[in-house]
């Protein structure tokens, strides 16, 4: 069995983060244990959250793993809540040096989520150095490498995109909400060994929110048994179902039902 560990928020209500990743990975057939970096009464979508950082902890939980002889296959990064995790987080990548998936999460629709500063920014710049795996969407993206975001980019954006960020070093990238018909929605990759990779499909009209960390945990859980085109495929076709079935609410996709499929498949 694959032991993966998740490194993000857990929101106590809203499905995102810790309560998508630990359950997906789980019925992937991965052994999956849990940094929080954060408690949050709810995730950001809900106005006021209230929000406990667990910086100072997420350094002596390592050092605890490490005298118990902890290992991982792989190491998922997601949500940051105050950039000083920057540090734990290199702290822990190089204790325990493995496959590392970061999904940066920074914001969308061209701005910073709630909470998120231009020191989020320069601390996950950092962190992408170390990545295998690099994930941004296109607010992301452009956050990342200093590019303009734009409504509307055309094909040559994104590709100028995907060659800035290859810069960082990962071996693969996926840039997620690549679109160049309106009412398409889908993914922009690079793999060293394979080259590049995209999907394009037509977008279901929801807005439904933890779709980015649903997509970064099959890709996580897919990518210990498959090349990235294969897992980026999958995790894409999954949440494309989670989709068509859900409905439109700030509290959450409704994958439980589906998570059998993943079972099965993987």
């Amino acid at each position: 069995m694959k032991k993966v560990l998740t490194v993000q928020d857990l929101s106590c209500l809203g499905k995102c983060s810790l309560t998508v990743a630990l359950p997906v990975l789980s019925a992937m057939g991965c052994s999956c244990s849990v940094l929080p970096t954060a408690v949050l009464s709810t995730h950001t979508a809900f106005p006021h959250p209230h929000v406990r950082s667990l910086t100072a902890d997420m350094a002596p939980i390592c050092d605890h793993w490490k005298t118990i002889g902890a290992e991982f296959d792989a190491i998922s990064i997601g949500y940051l809540s105050d950039p000083a995790q920057t540090a734990a987080v290199e702290h822990l990548l190089n204790t325990f040096p493995t496959m590392v998936v970061l999904d940066p999460v920074l914001g969308d629709h061209g701005k910073l989520y709630t909470g998120m500063t231009q020191d989020h920014v320069q601390a996950m710049k950092s962190l992408c150095r170390r990545a295998n795996v690099l994930l941004p969407n296109v607010t992301e993206a452009c956050l990342l490498t200093d590019t303009p975001y734009e409504e509307n980019p055309g094909d040559a954006f994104f590709r100028a995109l995907l060659e800035k960020l290859r810069t960082f070093g990962a071996d693969t990238v996926v840039i997620t909400g690549y679109c160049l018909t309106p009412g398409t929605t889908g993914y922009l990759g690079w793999d060293k060994t394979s080259g590049e990779f995209s999907r394009a499909v037509p977008k279901i009209p929801k807005s439904c929110h933890g779709t980015g960390d649903l997509f970064a945990a099959v890709l996580t859980g897919s990518l210990l048994a498959n090349p990235p085109a294969a897992a980026a495929e999958k995790a894409a076709s999954f949440v494309e179902t989670v989709l068509q079935t859900s409905q439109e609410t700030p509290f959450g996709l409704s994958f439980e039902k589906h998570l059998k499929q993943l079972t099965v498949d993987s």
